[in-house]
């Protein structure tokens, strides 16, 4: 009787928690001479985005989550004109010449390509893909479970399957719907996300001071589908409604300032319709209203917000106060944890 092989997902299944196993021996310890890469070198879109990926490493090496005796680079890739991955992939190799001179063509290098910003994860568009948490690439996200990735929730707030929450905080009232992502996000009076939600809370700073916006769209909606004129905008979907419906939701005319950047592409990367709020909770409250608005059918005027679109967003990013933030989260886990460990030990 011929053996029953297991199907082919199984394997990679495996061979990845084999990998991630090793990789878990090497953090925190110097590795030895053929025991990891000799350099990682990871790419950037701009300069924002390299000062987020080098703080990011800083954090990692601090932790003791990275392996140690390991030369990490983040090289930015040359403003203007996007280059791609080959061309991003020469800059590299300029930059690493330039550092190391013939000697770099002796190590073994692992390049990652981290540019961008994430139409596809556009909860990680702000700090980048490369530091995205990852539920360990095994089944414990599914439609049948939930993921918490280094978040705070109250026992008493409800969280349904296939539901992911990370670098957030949620109150006993906050209720989430299946198969949502909830990030950066402080959640602390009575919400009900509806399911297929997105929610991203980022930190801005705007003339000085800092401020707070969250985007917030149906986890199916299209962000890069983009129309040439006002009249077409009707083409457009969020939340699975037409968007000129959305807009008469929530008070707001059709008009080339609703759009930022390219006034000949346009979409809901490039919509203002999020509210600019003083507080990161108060953000979170309002985009949500948004959402619940769409969902009930009900007026939810937008008119006495000041608007940016996600593109705008990303412009006047505060980078140091979300990963103050998330490291914020990071520190009470751990002391949560020491505390635990102590009343049960």
């Amino acid at each position: 009787m011929a053996a029953v092989r297991a199907p082919p997902e199984v394997f990679l299944r495996e061979a990845t928690q084999r990998k991630l196993r090793r990789f878990s021996e090497l953090r925190g310890k110097p590795v030895a001479a053929g025991e990891f890469w000799d350099i990682v070198a990871i790419t950037a879109a701009d300069e924002k985005q390299e000062l987020a990926y080098k703080q990011q490493l800083s954090v990692k090496l601090k932790r003791k989550e990275l392996p140690l005796g390991v030369r990490y680079h983040v090289f930015v890739d040359p403003a203007g004109a996007k280059i791609g991955n080959g061309g991003s992939t020469l800059c590299a190799l300029q930059c690493l010449e330039k550092l190391y001179g013939d000697k770099w063509t002796s190590f073994t290098i692992l390049l990652i390509h981290s540019g961008g910003y994430s139409q596809r994860l556009p909860n990680a568009s702000a700090l980048g893909k490369i530091f995205t948490a990852l539920p360990l690439d095994t089944s414990e996200c599914s439609d049948k479970t939930s993921c918490i990735l280094q978040s705070i929730l109250d026992s008493r707030c409800s969280l349904a399957p296939g539901s992911v929450v990370e670098y957030s905080r949620l109150e006993p009232d906050v209720t989430v719907g299946e198969n949502c992502i909830i990030s950066g996000s402080y959640i602390i009076t009575k919400a009900a996300l509806p399911a297929y939600s997105f929610v991203c809370s980022l930190s801005l700073k705007m003339n000085g001071c800092l401020k707070y916006s969250t985007m917030a769209f149906g986890v199916q909606d299209d962000l890069k589908k983009n129309v040439k004129t006002l009249s077409d905008v009707k083409l457009l979907r969020f939340f699975g409604v037409c968007f000129l419906s959305c807009l008469d939701i929530w008070n707001l005319e059709v008009t080339e300032e609703l759009f930022s950047g390219n006034k000949t592409c346009l979409s809901l990367w490039t919509a203002r319709i999020f509210p600019v709020c003083s507080s990161l909770s108060d953000s979170v409250t309002t985009s949500v209203r948004m959402l619940n608005a769409i969902q009930n059918k009900s007026t939810f005027s937008l008119n006495s917000y000041k608007l940016l679109s996600i593109e705008e967003m990303l412009i006047y990013k505060d980078i140091e106060d979300m990963i103050a933030y998330r490291e914020q989260i990071f520190l009470e886990i751990s002391l949560n944890k020491k505390q635990f460990d102590l009343r049960i030990s």
